[in-house]
């Protein structure tokens, strides 16, 4: 497997078969999961290799159970990852939000999908509130070999500061396939051992209380980490015509500025909870017009407002009146952005997307109905249930369950 190749070579991965191997390279020993799409690759992969590297790997009854489990491995001393959809974290929420209180280290989470709701999902949701609600760190990746680094810069957050770490992946993060540079796989504790302590696993008044200062203090403490993390960078440009961009968003932008040919300053956010709050206002002080790229709510959008007013309130930030709320942005959402900003009519070369969207226009693309997958035993279930209401000659209203349960 690809994934496992050796310290030093460059493989293509897909963004979920980085974050396994970034958690082996941080010697994880506890796997769990609830399936479900885009996050399945991260359990199946450690479904087929755990064994071969002493991991103990479990599919869960559900997402909350495989929190609940990767916690207790993670407060035995254990480095533990636990993936699912965003779904899944909201089944989750009610045993996420206790655990910074807990102290609770080495625990990595990481969340798939959000928006266009690719896999199967009944609404656009993002994640990223519940980082802020809960006072849990969040990174984000914007590539597979982010997704790697990301995973690792995670556990190292979450061990040294004591609190789990959101790792935050969308459909086409997950699912984009990108040249990784492997590390070196590492030897975890692989035997954990749970010590008990009323003090700190005491969660209740007015212990409660004095948990949550320091979840705070810990928050505040890893605000200056983000400051100096490499995760967090600047490239260069020209003008005070300033973007930040978070995610798979930083990819369009990429592509963008090179189809265009121009280079604005940019700040890349790979750590988007806590904010570097000093390098967004070092960055924004000498421009004029700032663009926010960001999937969905505009979240950092109203951050970045609210840092602004101290340090450039002249400057014009734009966000969720230029880029779409709902559904995914892309690049030529991104173009569009720019030249509604920059007041210029961009000329593209010949590789520009109205060249593609003529290309697609001309394909006749025959059209493919969600389906049960092929061997799958639900499909004998529903065929059987159909029939039977057909010769009965009842009409019967199904409600729909989790993932494709629900077709």
């Amino acid at each position: 497997m690809k994934v496992l190749e050796k310290e030093g070579k460059k493989v293509i991965l897909l963004g979920n078969e980085a974050v396994v191997r970034g958690a082996l390279e941080s010697g994880v020993a506890f796997v769990s999961t609830y399936p479900g799409t885009p996050a399945s690759e991260i359990g199946d992969t450690f479904f087929q290799i755990s064994k071969n590297f002493g991991i103990y790997f479990e599919y869960s009854t559900n997402e909350k159970v495989a929190l609940e489990a990767a916690a207790g491995a993670a407060l035995s001393g254990l480095k533990a990852l636990v993936a699912f959809k965003n779904f899944g974290l909201n089944v989750a929420s009610d045993s996420l939000f206790p655990l910074p209180y807990l102290g609770v280290k080495n625990l990595v989470i990481v969340v798939s999908d959000d928006v266009n709701c690719w896999s199967s999902a009944q609404s656009e949701q993002d994640s990223r509130l519940y980082s802020y609600i809960a006072n849990i760190p969040m990174l984000e990746p914007s590539d597979p070999q982010e997704c790697k680094d990301l995973t690792k810069l995670a556990f190292e957050i979450s061990e040294k500061f004591e609190i789990p770490v959101l790792l935050r992946l969308t459909t086409r993060v997950s699912h984009t396939r990108g040249l990784v540079k492997l590390g070196k796989i590492i030897e975890g504790i692989k035997k954990g051992v749970f010590k008990k302590d009323k003090q700190k696993f005491f969660n209740l008044l007015p212990n409660i209380l004095k948990m949550h200062e320091k979840v705070l203090e810990k928050m505040k403490k890893i605000k200056e980490f983000s400051e100096k993390s490499k995760a967090n960078f600047v490239l260069k440009g020209k003008g005070d015509f300033g973007i930040i961009a978070s995610g798979v968003s930083f990819n369009y932008l990429m592509e963008a500025m090179s189809d265009l040919k121009i280079k604005f300053p940019v700040l890349k956010l790979g750590i988007t909870n806590p904010l570097p709050e000093n390098k967004i206002k070092i960055f924004i002080k000498g421009l004029k017009k700032l663009l926010i790229l960001e999937e969905l709510e505009p979240i950092l959008e109203e951050r970045v407002k609210a840092i602004a007013k101290d340090c450039n309130p002249r400057i014009k930030i734009y966000g969720k009146d230029v880029i779409p709320r709902v559904g995914e942005i892309n690049e030529e959402i991104v173009i569009s952005a720019i030249e509604k900003i920059a007041g210029i009519k961009f000329k593209l070369n010949h590789a520009s997307l109205e060249v593609y969207k003529k290309r697609y226009k001309e394909v006749e693309i025959p059209k493919r109905p969600p389906l049960m997958c092929a061997g799958c035993p639900h499909r004998a279930t529903f065929f059987a249930t159909k029939r039977a209401m057909k010769e009965l000659g009842i009409e019967v209203a199904c409600g729909g369950d989790i993932g494709c349960y629900m077709l």
